[in-house]
């Protein structure tokens, strides 16, 4: 299994040094239905950048994990304060230090987290894992999720699974497909979904897309709430 984190938070505005170095990139419309919604920025050290209409900066980064302690402490915002973690342990911690990157968001400490997994069979992970990975969880965190909620899409017979998280500002996608995750999955989708999710959150559950993706996640994710309506028969639910 070959896990990736995608992890994204608000920010106070970068300074001018990290403003003059970023690169701007090609939103396709498609892909965003209310055009200057987003404006996406790239560094040449592999982080995303965005800017909304409300002029509110976000950071995007990525970072290879290969347990679940590493998946849980690779979201934090902050040290946590119920226990001592070394600084190697908390990367996203180190960038935004490193950046002098201010987190708006200081009552929170976690940045909202999609977790990639590659798989060779989807039906090799159980489902208590897949959880798990849905939650961000680390091994020793409790079980509190008592059922799995996702949709599958298929390419070339191998299957995508997506997981909403509960309540955890984290989801995830587990794929067999090698094509999937190398040319849609980790160079684009894995941010975007992100985007959507932060919309999601923030706008009474509202997807800023048309397309058919966007909108069954975005009724996956409301399934794990109790805010918004969503359609059950479009989602799959499995006893954890």
């Amino acid at each position: 299994m070959r896990i990736t984190i995608f992890v994204m938070a608000a920010i106070e505005q970068p300074a001018d040094d990290i403003l003059s170095q970023l690169t701007e990139e090609e939103l396709p419309s498609y892909e965003i239905s209310k055009k200057g919604l987003y404006t996406v920025y790239s560094l040449k050290t592999g982080e995303r950048l965005f800017k909304d209409e409300k002029d509110t900066w976000y950071v995007c980064a990525s970072f290879k994990r290969k347990t679940l302690h590493e998946i849980k402490y690779g979201r934090q915002l902050f040290p946590p304060p119920y226990t001592d973690i070394p600084n190697e342990q908390l990367p996203f911690v180190k960038l935004l230090q490193r950046n002098h990157w201010t987190p708006l968001h200081a009552h929170y400490d976690k940045a909202l987290c999609h977790v990639i997994a590659e798989v060779d069979d989807i039906e090799s992970v159980s489902l208590e894992f897949q959880s798990r990975l849905a939650h961000a969880d680390g091994a020793d965190d409790p079980q509190v999720a008592h059922s799995l909620h996702y949709i599958e899409s298929k390419l070339n017979g191998k299957r995508t699974r997506f997981i909403s998280g509960w309540e955890s500002h984290s989801f995830a996608t587990i794929t067999e497909s090698d094509e999937f995750a190398q040319n849609i999955l980790i160079p684009t989708s894995s941010w975007l979904y992100l985007l959507y999710f932060e919309h999601f959150l923030h706008h009474d559950g509202s997807i800023p897309s048309d397309q058919m993706m966007p909108k069954l996640l975005g009724n996956l994710w409301a399934s794990t709430g109790n805010q918004f309506p969503y359609n059950k028969e479009l989602v799959q639910i499995e006893k954890v």
